[in-house]
C-alpha cells in the first residue's frame, strides 16, 4: 500500500500528516523543530506507516499520541478523570443535590476501580462496576450514576488516551427499573399525632408550625424552608411560592415556576401569631431554624423527624410524605385535581397518573337519568 505521509510544522511545533482511506489525517506532536523533535517525529511517522501497511492502524490515533507526565499527564486514573469532569461541570453552577450525586459517584469509582487508568476501563470492567451498584442501590439511582459517568467519558473522548467507544454505553441495558411504589400516606390520626408530637417535644417543638404548614399546603420542604414574610399576602391568606432553599442555597422551585397557594384559617392564625411575636423584617425567613438559619432537610430528618415518629410509634416515612399525604386526602375528599395541581405545583398529568387510585369513583360521573332535560 503506497501511502503518502510527511512531517511539517504547525507554529513552532511538528506534526505528521497523511491520507487514509481518502481522508486527510494529522497528528500534532507538540514538540519543537529541533534534532530531538525530528527524531521523535520520524519515529512516529514510521510507526503510522508500518501500521497502515500491516493492517494494525489505529483510526482513533490514540496509539500514536505521546504519553505525557507531570502536572498535565495524558493518562490519568478513572477517579481523577471524573474529578476533572466534576470541576468543569461544577463551574456551570450545579445544584447542591447534584453535587452530592457527583461525590457519591466519585466514592464508588474510588472504591471499585482504585488506581485503574481511565483508558484501561473496558466494557467488561464497566459492566462489573454497574453490577456492584445494582446490588446496593435502587435502579433509578444506578441509572442516574451511570448516565453521569457516560457523560464524563463522552466529554473526555480524544483526551487521556480515551477512544471514541464509550465502555459505559452498553451498560444501560443492565438496569431494570421497577415501578416506583409510593409510601403509604399518613392517616389523619397519624398526622394529628405528628403535630402533637412536635408540639409536646421539649427540644423540637420549635418546628411545630413548620410541620403544620407543610401538611396544610403540600409545599415541598425547600419551598417552605425558603418562605419569607414578604412572600405572604397582607392578611396571611395566601403565600407566593417561587423560591426554594436546599442546604443553604436559594434556587427556583423544582418546576422552575412560581404559584400562589391559598392558606387555611388555621395557617392564617398561626402566621399572624408568629408575626406578632417576632415582629420580623419582610426579608426574614418565616420558619428559621433555632439558630436563625434556613432549616436543613438532612438535619431535620435525622434528628427531629425520626425522633418524633419513633416516640409516637409511627411507621417511618420521609418528611416528603406530608405532601404526599395531604394530596391523597384532598383528592379522596373530592378536590378538583386540576385546581389541586395548580396549588401544589404538580404537573396535572403526573398527578392524575400518581394519585388516580385515591380519587373516589363517586366524583367521576354524573347520573343524568334523573335530571330535568
Amino acid at each position: 500500500m503506497n501511502t503518502k505521509i510527511w512531517i511539517d510544522k504547525k507554529g513552532d511545533t511538528l506534526r505528521i500528516r497523511w491520507h487514509y482511506e481518502g481522508k486527510r489525517k494529522q497528528l500534532s506532536l507538540g514538540v519543537r523543530d529541533d534534532y530531538a523533535g525530528q527524531v521523535l517525529a520520524n519515529a512516529k511517522k514510521a510507526e503510522i506507516a508500518m501500521d497502515i501497511f500491516s493492517g494494525h492502524y489505529d483510526p482513533t490515533l490514540l496509539k500514536y499520541k505521546l504519553r505525557k507526565f507531570g502536572n498535565n499527564p495524558s493518562e490519568i486514573t478513572a477517579v481523577s478523570l471524573f474529578e476533572k469532569y466534576t470541576k468543569v461541570t461544577k463551574a456551570k453552577n450545579l445544584e447542591p443535590g447534584s453535587m452530592h450525586i457527583y461525590k457519591a459517584i466519585a466514592s464508588k469509582l474510588r472504591k471499585c476501580l482504585g488506581d485503574k487508568l481511565a483508558h484501561q476501563v473496558n466494557n467488561s470492567i464497566a459492566k462489573n462496576f454497574v453490577s456492584i451498584m445494582i446490588g446496593t442501590l435502587i435502579g433509578q439511582t444506578v441509572k442516574t450514576y451511570l448516565s453521569t459517568i457516560c457523560a464524563c467519558w463522552d466529554w473526555a473522548k480524544g483526551k487521556y488516551h480515551l477512544g471514541d467507544v464509550n465502555p459505559w454505553s452498553d451498560c444501560i441495558g443492565l438496569i431494570k427499573i421497577q415501578p416506583r411504589i409510593h409510601d403509604k400516606p399518613f392517616t389523619i390520626a397519624e398526622l394529628q399525632a405528628i403535630v402533637k408530637g412536635f408540639s409536646n417535644h421539649p427540644q423540637y417543638c420549635h418546628y411545630t408550625d413548620f410541620v403544620v404548614f407543610l401538611s396544610h399546603t403540600t409545599c415541598r420542604f425547600g419551598e417552605a424552608a425558603g418562605l419569607r414574610w414578604k412572600h405572604l399576602g397582607t392578611d396571611f391568606s395566601t403565600a407566593w411560592i417561587g423560591k426554594s432553599i436546599s442546604r443553604g442555597n436559594e434556587k427556583s422551585t423544582k418546576t422552575g415556576k412560581d404559584r400562589i397557594v391559598q392558606l387555611s384559617p388555621t395557617l392564617k392564625s398561626i402566621l399572624l401569631e408568629r408575626y406578632e411575636q417576632v415582629n420580623p423584617a419582610q426579608t426574614d425567613l418565616v420558619f428559621p431554624s433555632p439558630k436563625g438559619f434556613a432549616i436543613d432537610d438532612h438535619n431535620f430528618r435525622a434528628r427531629a423527624w425520626k425522633k418524633v415518629l419513633s416516640n409516637w410509634n409511627i411507621e417511618y416515612r420521609r418528611p416528603y410524605n406530608l405532601r404526599h399525604s395531604a394530596i391523597s386526602h384532598a383528592l379522596a375528599a373530592g378536590a378538583n385535581p386540576i385546581a389541586l395541581a395548580e396549588q401544589t405545583g404538580h404537573n396535572v398529568r403526573l398527578m392524575l397518573s400518581t394519585y388516580a387510585h385515591v380519587i373516589s369513583p363517586k366524583f367521576l360521573f354524573v347520573d343524568f337519568s334523573n335530571l330535568d332535560g
